[in-house]
């Protein structure tokens, strides 16, 4: 064995042809110390004058895509100047609440409170809103960044990435304080950790296990985000023996299972804490409430039979003349209001859960059919008033600032921003300032991605990984399945919202770059061959050298 090991430093065997070495340091196609890497003397790839290890510094070649990232960047400046301090939405108030008396909420999971809590000695929303247009942009940079290191050109990652650094509502969806951008970094960041090299090493499948992890506590359905990241584990982690020995499969399940672990860690610990605060395991007590008003879209007793405790949930109302599923969960005219108790109590939202699950059970289809109708709306060509004027007003750069009821001057409003104003120290409600608000305003009429556009793109992603199989389709599966994911799941459990499309696209526009990603590129090992570093080709000549037999060559 020692023997062999000392034959293999040589660079030529005995019969005098040139024997194959390893390349060391990292080729000018950036196989930096990749096992699979090798040189052959006299190819390209060993040529004397050609250096191997081009300086780390150098941002030269992503040049254009910096210059997008700086453009990017003052559109989100002339949003800060002229929305100030922030945009609100009514959700806001409860993530501001929980993040001065340090308490999880009921409604939903408070990970975006922990970090509203973080940076509360600050008593700034400005600054809140500053890190979190970092956080879109940095979403953006990991979309590039993934892509460029698994063979996408750098003008398709720069595609790829510009529908999170341009679309007006994206932008827009970064100045609420809402939970929307900390989620949608958490998920971006586990996936490019698990996709950065094949296979990923352990540290990286528990890091990017716990983003996802942290995904769920930001947003429940952060469990696509998870779904996404372990199936992208399972498909990262090579079965071939020549690669990972005759343990292959257990090599595989041991790294799957040590995704699940690292995914559910956040989870359990969070839970643990709303435990310690509510008595009850779990991550809100809202599940059953939002489920319910999903199914009031269908729901007819006639057809369900109640048991008698749950017959005070029906209406006579005829689905086609309902109101909008939301409004069975806030109306004070809902059936939901005949339960005593407040509106997250553990017994209603109990008894809620029975009645929708009995409803998905006594009638399947409606309820497939009402899911399919939610999730096609997100791929509409245009934007309609959904689920209500006052909503749909919070997504826009208005001329006006949008109000947390139709009341701005109401009791209830004053009551709500009076709440806002003990994170802030001062005064809270939006200002609108001219011409940044104009400008704004202006941009997004113009500049986003329709739903036709997003359902292109899911679709062509899907299209494209099926087609072509092999490493493309593998990379793809995880970032396609987050993006279907989002879309579908808040559809299938409370009711489709426009924002919840905007956090799917970037993972969809990830999916679709992946999907057309070079089959030999760094980050992935794509033939047994180059694992175990043999090459296929000729020497002779001074020809360039090929990788496994893959044509990579000396030059960039």
């Amino acid at each position: 064995m020692v023997w062999a090991r000392l034959r293999r430093l040589r660079p030529f065997a005995a019969d005098g042809e040139p024997r194959l070495r390893p390349l060391q340091g990292r080729s000018r196609t950036g196989l930096r110390g990749h096992r699979g890497a090798v040189a052959v003397p006299g190819s390209t790839l060993d040529r004397p004058g050609i250096p191997l290890t081009p300086s780390r510094g150098r941002l030269g070649g992503h040049a254009p895509f910096l210059l997008v990232l700086l453009v990017a960047a003052l559109f989100r400046v002339v949003a800060a100047l002229g929305y100030r301090p922030a945009i609100w939405f009514t959700d806001s108030i409860t993530y501001l609440d929980e993040a001065v008396t340090g308490t999880p909420g009921l409604p939903r999971p408070s990970g975006y409170s922990l970090y509203l809590w973080l940076l509360k000695p600050f008593h700034s929303l400005t600054l809140v809103m500053a890190t979190q247009h970092v956080m879109g942009l940095l979403v953006a940079v990991l979309v590039y960044a993934v892509a460029c290191r698994c063979g996408v050109p750098r003008w398709g990652a720069t595609l790829a990435a510009a529908p999170v650094l341009f679309d007006a509502y994206e932008i827009e969806l970064e100045r609420l304080v809402l939970s929307d951008t900390l989620f949608l970094l958490f998920g971006m960041a586990a996936l490019a950790l698990v996709l950065w090299r094949s296979p990923p090493p352990l540290w990286a499948v528990v890091a990017g296990g716990l983003c996802a992890g942290l995904s769920v506590v930001t947003r429940p359905t952060g469990i696509a985000i998870a779904v996404g990241v372990v199936l992208a584990v399972l498909l990262r982690v090579p079965l071939l023996k020549s690669l990972m020995g005759p343990l292959a499969w257990w090599k595989r399940a041991g790294a799957t299972g040590l995704a699940l672990a690292a995914c559910a860690t956040p989870v359990f610990a969070y839970g643990l804490w709303f435990s310690s605060v509510y008595g009850e395991f779990g991550l809100s007590r809202s599940t059953g409430v939002f489920l319910y008003g999903r199914v009031m879209a269908f729901a007819e007793c006639p057809k369900m039979r109640p048991p008698p405790e749950l017959r005070r949930l029906c209406t006579k109302i005829p689905p086609e003349r309902r109101m909008i599923s939301q409004n069975y969960i806030w109306r004070g005219s809902s059936p939901l209001n005949r339960i005593h108790g407040a509106r997250y109590s553990v017994r209603k939202n109990r008894l809620a859960q029975r009645f929708a699950l009995r409803a998905i059970s006594a009638q399947p289809l409606d309820y497939l059919r009402a899911v399919g109708h939610d999730t096609l709306r997100a791929f509409a060509w245009d934007r309609t008033v959904f689920p209500d004027r006052l909503t749909y007003d919070r997504y826009l750069f208005g001329t006006r600032p949008a109000e947390l009821a139709a009341n701005p001057n109401s009791k209830y409003v004053r009551n709500l921003y009076r709440r806002a104003a003990r994170y802030e120290l001062g005064p809270v409600r939006t200002r609108v300032y001219q011409p940044w608000a104009g400008l704004a305003h202006a941009y997004q009429g113009v500049v986003f991605l329709r739903g036709t556009m997003v359902g292109a793109v899911l679709l062509a992603g899907l299209v494209v990984a099926l087609v072509r199989r092999g490493p493309p389709g593998r990379l793809a599966a995880g970032p396609w399945v987050a993006a279907a994911g989002l879309i579908v799941l808040p559809a299938a459990t409370a009711e489709f919202d426009y924002r919840y499309v905007l956090t799917a696209v970037p993972f969809g526009c990830l999916a679709l770059a992946l999907s057309c990603a070079s089959r030999n590129n760094p980050g992935q090992i794509s033939s047994p061959s180059v694992a175990s570093g043999t090459v296929r080709g000729e020497a002779e000549g001074g020809r360039g050298g090929t990788v496994a037999g893959r044509g990579v060559r000396g030059g960039p």
